[in-house]
């Protein structure tokens, strides 16, 4: 007959007093459930009667080496392993037991802390709070973290504070519940998330930034552009009347877009569209505010393989656009997104007078962010231009 392993009943886990403790001893086959008590474990004598053993359990007993035995462990040793300062508390709230870890968190010897009521170590503006939160565990104590999403903070001797995590756990005993608390200095991992929230804040300005940078201003300057025009409809009331109408339609579409800018959506230009679709749209809206003739040419296959991408795209040939519009004095214009290889290659090209890249082209803010967008999804950005030949404006991205 095999032997039946031990199996752990509750009534095998004690804790009689706060500073004395037992060991954990292994004696086959009683060391997988070992009692653990306020004194060493009781040891059969010699004249104690045992069951009698079968051939088979003899036979197994004796194959047992000193390696396959557990060593007895003190459980007091066992608390000053832990990575954690552990105190015990018992159902009235007093500390019954406090490790050398916790001593060192807290700055409190072991005498000064034990008998005290945990407050004792809650900063004084809590501690109304926190034995209010006490007497509710005990009443109800299950095995979970303190305060989720609360931050937690201890009072050391000399009077500073730490934010600390703290893990509790029930132990039911002779005398009644002790609560077992693992506490860690979160100190580290505070600081940790404020300089995320920290950088997750720059991050969000930079952003929002450079959409008002190739978004909104962008639009606000065709808006411009189109009102200077109107003056030399003056003469007709009508084309007057069409204008002033566009130019609030497309001022309503500016302040859509800041406020998707701000809570980071989609541009609106993109709202219930593709973006081939879209990329049509701006590339109208361009060519009837700056006169400049301009081709498109869109694989229709391709640009649906950028749905979560096609804000960037978007934004980038936008802003492309706008430097024609600006800078270029172009009469014709082409906007492209074709296959080549194993890319897509977004092209944005004029025959305007162009520009020397090296002088200052790439310290502008418009450059930079159309290079951090398409970077930004992966892709190459690029500018070839020459004085008299016209630009283009590529972005090569990866299928």
């Amino acid at each position: 007959m095999l032997l039946r392993p031990y199996r752990w009943r509750r009534s095998d886990r004690r804790v009689d007093g706060p500073a004395v403790f037992g060991t954990i001893e292994a004696d086959a086959p009683e060391a997988i459930g070992a009692e653990i008590s306020s004194t060493t474990m009781a040891k059969p004598g010699p004249t104690a009667k045992r069951p009698p053993r079968s051939a088979h359990q003899r036979v197994d007993a004796r194959k047992q080496s000193s390696q396959q035995r557990a060593p007895a462990v003190p459980i007091e040793h066992l608390l000053e392993a832990l990575p954690d300062a552990v105190v015990l508390v018992d159902a009235g709230g007093q500390i019954a037991y406090a490790n050398s870890l916790l001593e060192t968190l807290s700055g409190y010897s072991r005498g000064e802390l034990f008998g005290q009521l945990i407050e004792f170590l809650v900063p004084e503006r809590f501690r109304q709070l926190h034995t209010k939160h006490r007497r509710g565990y005990v009443a109800k104590p299950q095995a979970r973290p303190m305060g989720v999403n609360l931050d937690i903070y201890l009072r050391r001797k000399d009077g500073t504070e730490f934010p600390a995590d703290i893990a509790l756990s029930p132990l039911q005993t002779a005398s009644g519940t002790v609560v077992v608390a693992a506490l860690r200095d979160a100190t580290e991992r505070k600081e940790a998330q404020m300089r995320l929230h920290r950088l997750a804040v720059l991050e969000d300005r930079e952003r929002i930034a450079k959409e008002l940078h190739d978004g909104v201003i962008q639009a606000l300057f065709a808006v411009g552009m189109n009102l200077q025009a109107t003056e030399a409809k003056a003469g007709d009331p009508e084309a007057v009347r069409a204008r002033l109408s566009g130019a609030v339609d497309s001022i309503d579409v500016a302040i859509r877009d800041l406020r998707n800018y701000i809570f980071g959506l989609r541009p609106g230009i993109l709202a219930d569209r593709q973006l081939d679709q879209a990329l049509h749209l701006l590339v109208e809206e361009f060519q009837e505010k700056s006169g400049v003739v301009t081709a498109v040419q869109i694989d229709e296959r391709v640009a649906a393989q950028f749905g979560n991408t096609a804000t960037q795209l978007v934004q980038v040939t936008r802003e492309a656009l706008s430097n024609v519009a600006r800078h270029a004095q172009a009469t014709t214009c082409r906007v492209s997104l074709l296959r080549r290889d194993e890319s897509a290659v977004l092209e944005i090209d004029d025959d305007g007078r162009g520009f020397k890249p090296g002088r200052g082209s790439s310290r502008g803010q418009g450059l930079r962010n159309m290079r951090e967008r398409v970077e930004a999804i992966g892709g190459t950005f690029s500018v070839e231009s020459a004085s008299g030949e016209g630009t283009t404006v590529r972005a090569q991205l990866p299928l």
